[in-house]
């Protein structure tokens, strides 16, 4: 399929709505060098001038033997997201009508669509009147603004709570034992790389604490939450991980912050994941070392689910190491499941929740499987079709609901099954700050290693995004030059 743009540079949007329809897709682009239409299927946008003030917007799409055309007479002036806008919303119903698909969440294609109900609340006056917005301009369900609206009056008290001045740490370990088969993270087996490139890694690691936490002291600033995230972090060994910890505390939690405020940031999290790595000793350690919030990840309580998707646990390790992190006394535990795994049914995966729910952790995260563009070994196996897998989020989410667990935070990503979220249900009490300020775009993020981005948020150009190297290698022979950067980081101060 063609993605036709002229008189525009806007094809972006254009792709981004037209996945939401056929995800996983690569299309072919006609910018700018020809008002003719390409032959075959095709989504077009022109933008005419009028010479009177005026551009006219003519959008076609022709897909599946079914042609559709509308158009509308817009102010030469408009562009950016505003053009965006008045494109999709004359796509959008066409590519709706050719499919007969409704999506749920409309024509939004971002990956924040809770961050964009609490601008409308505040530009709306209220929730109410940001509701309305998303159902009448951006045909978002009314079964998905609900549930954004009730995430964001979950988030409320977080928000609240948060000092202007305060900053999140983000440490990443990119590294697993071996890589799901599902996986879109960059993340590196460490079975490879543990002799040689992980040292190394660790090495540089501690170098960039040191001279975050120098920045940090330097600009005087409150630390709010700490995450270490992968990767798998605890695919580090027993002395590795207690080395991080160790660094962490020293240089970030304690130099930086004051020996006064040391322990009282909101949140301490610990991705601890696979089961695979999760050790009695590394379990021990991050009670020594203040960790409030681990996450034990199953995916999955089938063991055939497990397998189909490269995990190489069973359901039962999973168990035994959750039981293990409560028996030493862990009282924020988190667990992730996918729906939409290959080999997963409807009845399966409500057997996963159903028994999540029996284990009773603090917190529930229901991702729901992003299919990528390499995702080609999925090609020989049974998959959920997107009916089945809105049958498990729906379950999964009233079953939590019925069990006193709220959602909390909502992210999407591109090439979802089933045009679908990602949500994160927690007990009262127990939603990680980290999670809902890092989705809302509302608080700096400094993001410490390969992989991580630092957000540095109240700038004068709003928000701006700092990526190191993805990968490890690459993080290492660049590390200087990455440095050099991260040195000149001034951070915003934001008022409340």
């Amino acid at each position: 399929m063609t993605i036709h743009a002229y008189g525009h540079t806007r094809s972006y949007e254009m792709e981004a709505l037209l996945k939401l329809f056929i995800p996983a897709t690569q299309f072919s682009f006609s910018v700018g060098e020809t008002e003719e239409l390409p032959q075959g299927d095709y989504l077009s946008a022109v933008l005419y001038p009028l010479g009177d003030g005026n551009n006219r917007l003519l959008c076609r799409t022709a897909w599946q033997g079914n042609a559709r055309e509308s158009e509308q007479i817009l102010p030469d002036s408009i562009q950016g997201n505003d053009l965006d806008r008045e494109i999709s919303a004359l796509l959008y119903p066409q590519l709706c009508e050719i499919s007969g698909q409704t999506l749920p969440w409309g024509m939004l294609t971002g990956i924040r669509p809770v961050n964009l109900l609490r601008r409308f609340t505040a530009r709306d006056g209220g929730i109410p009147q940001a509701m309305d917005t998303f159902r009448r301009i951006w045909h978002v369900s009314e079964q998905k603004t609900q549930l954004a609206a009730q995430i964001l009056r979950v988030q409320q008290p977080i928000f609240d709570a948060t000092p202007p001045d305060a900053v999140s740490i983000y440490v990443s370990i990119p590294f697993c034992p071996t890589r799901c088969r599902y996986c879109s993270f960059v993340s590196n087996s460490v079975t490879a790389m543990k002799e040689k490139l992980l040292p190394q890694y660790l090495e540089k690691l501690r170098d960039e604490i040191i001279l975050v936490s120098e920045l940090i002291a330097a600009q005087n600033l409150t630390i709010d939450t700490l995450y270490i995230g992968g990767g798998t972090p605890t695919v580090l060994d027993e002395q590795q991980l207690s080395d991080l910890l160790t660094w962490l505390d020293t240089y970030i939690l304690t130099e930086s912050a004051q020996p006064q405020k040391k322990r009282q940031i909101r949140e301490y999290t610990v991705e601890a994941g696979r089961p695979d790595t999760i050790t009695r000793g590394k379990l021990d350690l991050l009670k020594k070392f203040g960790v409030t919030r681990i996450s034990v990840n199953p995916q999955s309580f089938q063991d055939n689910v497990l397998e189909a998707a490269g995990r190489p646990h069973t359901a039962q390790d999973t168990i035994e190491k959750y039981l293990l992190a409560k028996e030493m006394g862990f009282q924020n535990v988190n667990m992730d499941f996918i729906a939409g795994l290959p080999c997963d049914t409807i009845e399966g995966f409500r057997e996963s929740i159903d028994k999540a729910i029996e284990l009773n952790p603090e917190s529930i995260t229901v991702h729901c499987l992003s299919l990528k563009k390499a995702a080609d070994f999925y090609a020989s196996l049974p998959m959920p079709s997107a009916e089945t897998v809105n049958e498990m989020v729906e379950y999964a989410q009233k079953t939590l609901l019925d069990h006193s667990y709220l959602p909390y935070y909502l992210y999407r990503q591109k090439n979802m099954a089933a045009n679908l979220e990602n949500v994160g249900y927690a007990k009262a009490g127990f939603e990680s700050p980290y999670n809902i300020l890092m989705m809302d775009d509302s608080q700096t993020i400094l993001g410490i290693g390969s992989g991580a981005s630092t957000k540095l948020i109240g700038g004068a150009r709003g928000i701006e995004r700092i990526t190191e190297c993805k990968y490890p290698y690459e993080y290492l022979q660049r590390y200087d030059e990455l440095m050099a950067k991260k040195k000149a980081i001034v951070v915003p101060a934001v008022h409340p």
